[in-house]
């Protein structure tokens, strides 16, 4: 589990004409992401397989610490 990153997106989508809502992300040593946070429900997914397709390019991030905390379920 201590190579597992969490990054939160802060893209500003301001030009697309509509709201994009960022989330956070959880991405494995590979990069590959493997669950994400839902900003808007605050609800946590883990996928069962790593998305290998995820790609942080032309997308603006922060990295979290400890990334263990954005993978628990809020009650």
């Amino acid at each position: 589990m201590s190579d597992l990153r969490a990054f939160k997106e802060i893209t500003q989508w301001d030009d697309l004409g509509y709201e994009v809502p960022n989330h956070i992300y959880i991405l494995n040593a590979q990069g590959q992401l493997v669950g994400m946070r839902s900003t808007t429900t605050k609800v946590y997914k883990e996928f069962s397989k790593p998305m290998k397709s995820f790609s942080k390019s032309r997308r603006k991030f922060i990295e979290l610490k400890p990334a263990a905390k954005y993978m628990e379920q809020q009650v």
